[in-house]
């Protein structure tokens, strides 16, 4: 079967929704494109902070460490979550988006806890959503995947307990965004069942088009129409080859077709935090990358993704 769709059928789809209009936007900016800081984490924070800036980019989904600089941890005391995040605007930063659902786990009583943890300290770094990730679906990916009757029961397991996070992001004020990986949230369709099952208004999507092309094959991915009123972030990334082919260069130079994303994301009225997450190629981990050559990355990055949504947000 094949499971790719034409650009010129979802550019249809996306050219039906309402033409995007001056008022349609409350954030003045249009669009918050950002990088998550995480590609710097080898190298001090301030130096990471200062690379960031340089090439171009205003916000950052923040990690837990730069070096030996820990920048956003549980352990840090309120006093210490106020004093980084001054240090960050003081770089002229601001923080937008946290990867936090990957440190904690809702199946277990000790992941709860974590999660909740991470919620509390995204509130603290006043940070609005929070992403993380459905169950893994695979023994070993891509060829194996977990047996039936034990993924469904870690299925259950994970909604029982997100059903307790997300009433805890009510109170922290923090919207849960889980995205594409697999299993319960592999693509657009799945992440809709998702949301049915669990509706709630701190329960949203970050969609990661470079995840859905890596895990699943599939690009474009033709069921993002229906998903886009859903989505409040987006991750940024390319994906070069097949399947599982290890390989998400700089964003324009993969399978992703973006002005497409963009378009179908905004055309919905889309305006959360966009971050990039990878860029390192076939170099196996964006600390792997020298810094040097991340800067040049991130740039190029900047350099096709901004004009970009200037021409799809109606800048130009």
């Amino acid at each position: 079967m094949d499971n790719h769709v034409s650009r010129r059928q979802l550019l249809q789809t996306a050219a039906s929704l309402p033409a995007l209009a001056p008022s349609a936007f409350a954030d003045p900016e249009r669009y918050r494109l950002g990088v998550m800081a995480t590609v710097y984490s080898t190298i001090p924070f301030d130096d990471a902070m200062r690379r960031i800036r340089k090439a171009g980019y205003r916000y950052i989904s923040i990690g837990r460490k730069h070096a030996d600089d820990v920048v956003f941890a549980t352990e840090l005391t309120k006093p210490q979550r106020a004093q980084m995040l001054r240090r960050i605007r003081d770089h002229g930063l601001q923080p937008f988006l946290s990867l936090g659902g990957f440190a904690g786990d809702p199946h277990t009583e000790e992941g709860l806890k974590g999660y909740r943890e991470q919620l509390d300290l995204c509130a603290d770094y006043e940070i609005p959503i929070m992403v993380g990730a459905g169950p893994w679906y695979y023994t070993k990916f891509p060829n194996l995947p977990k047996r039936e009757k034990d993924w469904v029961a870690e299925v259950n397991g994970f909604f029982a307990g997100l059903e307790k996070a997300v009433r805890h992001a009510e109170s922290a004020r923090v919207t849960i965004a889980l995205k594409p990986h697999t299993g319960i949230t592999a693509r657009a369709r799945d992440c809709l069942q998702v949301l049915k099952r669990l509706e709630s208004p701190w329960l949203k999507i970050a969609y990661d088009a470079g995840n859905i092309s890596y895990y699943e094959g599939v690009y474009p991915d033709p069921d993002l129409p229906d998903l886009a009123p859903q989505v409040k972030a987006l991750c940024i990334k390319d994906h070069l080859g097949l399947r599982g082919d290890n390989n998400f260069p700089v964003p324009g130079q993969g399978n992703v077709d973006h002005e497409l994303l963009f378009r179908t994301l905004f055309s919905a009225g889309f305006n959360g935090p966009m971050a990039i997450e990878r860029v390192d190629g076939r170099d196996g981990g964006n600390n792997k990358v020298p810094p040097d050559v991340m800067d040049e990355r991130l740039a190029a990055a900047h350099r096709y993704l901004a004009p970009l949504l200037d021409k799809v947000t109606g800048r130009i």
